[in-house]
């Protein structure tokens, strides 16, 4: 890179205010961590488009916000004329995050977009099936669905046996096209807070999407619990067509649910899987992680930096119950933010870097 480069970031969004901690990092932690300009415009309202073309960026980031606009015909319209007024020059990066529904439309707009580089948190065992060698001209790196960002790095937490509540988790209740992964969701809260009801133990636990935490609301609970449980993102089911009912939030509950014939169900094991931004809250405030077992994108390491527990949830009760020798726990979460945080090698400062480096090189 010779100058100052400029960039811009494509984001859509007309949902709650404020956003959720990391969806808020993802988009934002340019600015800070951008070495050049960088400007940001939401393209969930009207816009005019000669704006982009007189910025004249030389990075255009579209974050998974943006792709996710692809849902709706308003939507599509308005992520288009954007990257129409786009400068040819400008290298293109795209981050979805939902690489398992409507996955032909986003290959499709992928290459319409001319995007120069994927990031995709998939396993690379999984790039040239979703995504064919034939129909991909761009480049693909590995991306985790969150990084750190220095304030989550200078934050200080206390001991684990000085903390008031021995377990905490927060879900949403999943419809049934997530599939088997939806439903582990689910049930490793339920089963916290079973293990807290028969020990007597403090939980903060909720799995009906009703007492959610937004900002920093969430970080103070992490701060203020001994143990946190938890599982991989992703779904059971991919969506090749879009034909999954993703636009109506009750959709897919119901005991006789059936996904459309065109949904591939993939077999326990083989999910589309990903560490969510959770878990690295988790190691941030050193809040000691009762997880099922996974490869968390490479990042997190059974009996590491967690404390792993099988699919069954049959020892799980017993993974509880190790959180609560502190010299145990203690030294395992001292050892994952060694690692993981205090490393910087998962923060956003460093991830954006590298990519302006690849990008602009």
């Amino acid at each position: 890179m010779g100058s100052r480069p400029t960039a811009l970031v494509l984001y859509n969004w007309r949902g709650q205010w404020p956003m959720r901690r990391w969806e808020h990092q993802r988009i934002f932690a340019w600015k800070s961590c951008f070495p050049g300009s960088v400007a940001f415009l939401n393209i969930g309202f009207p816009f005019n488009p000669t704006w982009i073309t007189r910025l004249d960026p030389d990075l255009v980031m579209i974050d998974a916000t943006a792709l996710a606009a692809r849902y709706t015909r308003i939507g599509l319209g308005g992520l288009r004329r954007a990257m129409d007024a786009t400068p040819g020059r400008a290298r293109r990066v795209a981050a979805p995050l939902d690489e398992f529904l409507g996955l032909q439309a986003l290959r499709d707009l992928l290459v319409e977009a001319r995007i120069d580089l994927l990031l995709t948190a998939l396993e690379p065992a999984l790039w040239d099936e979703v995504y064919p060698v034939d129909q991909r001209p761009y480049a693909l790196r590995r991306f985790l669905t969150a990084y750190i960002d220095d304030r989550l790095m200078r934050r200080t937490s206390s001991d684990l046996a000085e903390r008031p509540i021995s377990v905490s988790y927060r879900a949403w209740e999943t419809p049934a096209w997530l599939g088997e992964m939806g439903r582990l969701k689910r049930e490793v809260g339920l089963r916290a807070q079973a293990w807290a009801q028969a020990g007597g133990h403090r939980a903060d636990v909720a799995v009906d999407g009703q007492r959610r935490l937004v900002g920093e609301a969430w970080i103070r609970l992490l701060g203020a619990s001994r143990a946190v449980v938890g599982v991989e993102g992703g779904s059971s089911l991919v969506d090749p067509k879009g034909d999954l009912p993703t636009s109506d939030p009750t959709s897919g509950r119901s005991a006789g649910w059936m996904p459309p014939s065109s949904a591939i169900v993939l077999a326990p094991g083989a999910e589309i899987r990903a560490m969510s931004p959770r878990h690295l809250e988790a190691v941030a405030t050193r809040t000691f992680q009762v997880l099922v077992e996974g490869d968390y994108s490479g990042v997190l390491e059974a009996g590491v930096h967690y404390q792993p527990v099988r699919r069954d949830l049959s020892d799980i009760d017993a993974a509880l119950d190790r959180s609560q020798d502190p010299q145990r726990a203690q030294a395992m979460v001292d050892r994952a933010y060694e690692e993981i945080v205090a490393s910087g090698r998962y923060s956003w400062r460093a991830v954006v870097g590298d990519i302006a480096r690849q990008v602009l090189a």
